[in-house]
């Protein structure tokens, strides 16, 4: 999986786009001008999730297959606890907790095991509306999440 932003994205966003890529074990390009054709070549035969800004903070993500054609979109906001603090976590794999629709979707689309979260893995905690991203049993940030749909063609 690649991790990129939207065209002009705020700082915001860019640091999310490096902490899901750092949760994830994935890699964050940073697309600058380029299209979307042009992210998709270094993509590698693999998905792609664009982070698009909404009013200086990040407000969606997008997936995408290896052939470019859209999956799924998430409108969202983010939430950080008091005291975050977010820490390089490539070493480990994560896990996908949820069974509702959006659960399934995601652990498909991620390819990431849908389990129990054990309090050391990290784990995405998958309700319709919100993604906690956990590591150790704490909650690193989560994403709010107004509304998502999935394209005709991806059905």
């Amino acid at each position: 999986m690649l991790i990129t932003s939207s065209r002009k994205p705020s700082a915001n966003t860019r640091t999310l786009c490096k902490y899901l890529a750092s949760f994830f074990n994935c890699e964050y390009l940073t697309r600058g001008k380029m299209g979307l054709a042009d992210v998709m070549s270094y993509s590698d035969d693999t998905n792609l999730v664009v982070v698009g800004d909404y009013h200086g903070s990040p407000g969606s993500l997008i997936f995408y297959d290896e052939d470019g054609a859209e999956l799924l979109s998430i409108r969202l906001s983010i939430f950080y606890p008091d005291g975050y603090k977010f820490s390089n976590l490539k070493s480990m794999e994560p896990v996908l907790m949820g069974d509702g629709e959006l659960g399934n979707m995601l652990s498909h689309y991620l390819g990431i095991p849908n389990d129990e979260c054990d309090g050391m893995a990290k784990c995405i905690r998958v309700e319709d509306d919100r993604m906690e991203f956990l590591y150790s049993g704490k909650l690193l940030f989560r994403l709010n999440v107004k509304s998502y749909r999935v394209p005709e063609a991806a059905v």
